[in-house]
C-alpha cells in the first residue's frame, strides 16, 4: 500500500512540475509582447502611407516629449517622423526599386571621411556604426581631433507593393535608439484599402 501512495504522489508531483514549466514557458513567450508595452499604435494613413506603426510612448525613456510629429508635403515622396527630441525616422517612397538597400551598402562602403562597421546586414535591414576619420598632423599624438561615433539604421518595408525606406537622420543616433527604431519598423502593418 505504501508503494502505491509513493507512486501516486510522484505522479502528482510530475504533473504539477510540468504545469509549472508550461506556465513559465507561456510567460516567456508573452514576454515578446511585453517588449512592445511602451509603444502606441500610430496610423501613417493620414500622411499617405497605408500602414500603422508602433511608436514609443512617454514611459520608454527616449526624451522629454513623445508627441509624434510627421512632416510631409502632399504628393512628395519624403516624410520626417519624430517622437521627442531623440527619435527621428526619415521615410522615402522608392516605388518598385528593389535594389535600394544594395545601393545604400555601396554608398556606405565608398565614404571617404567615415569608417563604417556593419552591425547587422540582412536583405531588408542595415544597422551600422559610423566613425569620422580623424587625422591630425603627421607628428601629432594619436588623441588629436575629436572622435565622432554614431549609429544608423536603414530598413526597407514593402507596403501595398511600394518599397519604403526607413532610416535615421544623417547625424545618426545612439545604439539604444536605433534598436528601438528597428523594433518600431518591424511592427509596421499594412492598412487594408477600403476601396
Amino acid at each position: 500500500m505504501k508503494i502505491k501512495h509513493i507512486i501516486y504522489y510522484l505522479s502528482i508531483s510530475c504533473l504539477t512540475f510540468t504545469a509549472c514549466t508550461d506556465s513559465v514557458d507561456n510567460k516567456e513567450s508573452e514576454g515578446v509582447d511585453e517588449a512592445l508595452l511602451d509603444f502606441n499604435k500610430f496610423s501613417l494613413k493620414p500622411y499617405d502611407i497605408p500602414a500603422s506603426i508602433l511608436l514609443p510612448d512617454e514611459t520608454s525613456n527616449i526624451g522629454a516629449s513623445t508627441k509624434v510629429e510627421v512632416t510631409h508635403t502632399e504628393g512628395d515622396f519624403l516624410w520626417d517622423l519624430q517622437v521627442g527630441p531623440n527619435f527621428e525616422l526619415v521615410i522615402n517612397d522608392w516605388g518598385s526599386d528593389k535594389e535600394i538597400l544594395n545601393a545604400e551598402v555601396k554608398k556606405l562602403k565608398s565614404l571617404e571621411f567615415y569608417n563604417v562597421k556593419f552591425i547587422k546586414k540582412t536583405p531588408t535591414t542595415l544597422i551600422y556604426e559610423r566613425r569620422l576619420n580623424v587625422k591630425g598632423k603627421k607628428n601629432a599624438p594619436k588623441n588629436v581631433g575629436i572622435e565622432h561615433k554614431s549609429y544608423h539604421l536603414f530598413m526597407t518595408k514593402t507596403i501595398h507593393n511600394v518599397i519604403y525606406t526607413f532610416e535615421t537622420n544623417d547625424g545618426g543616433s545612439s545604439k539604444e535608439i536605433v534598436e528601438l527604431q528597428e523594433k518600431c519598423i518591424n511592427s509596421i502593418h499594412e492598412i487594408k484599402s477600403t476601396n
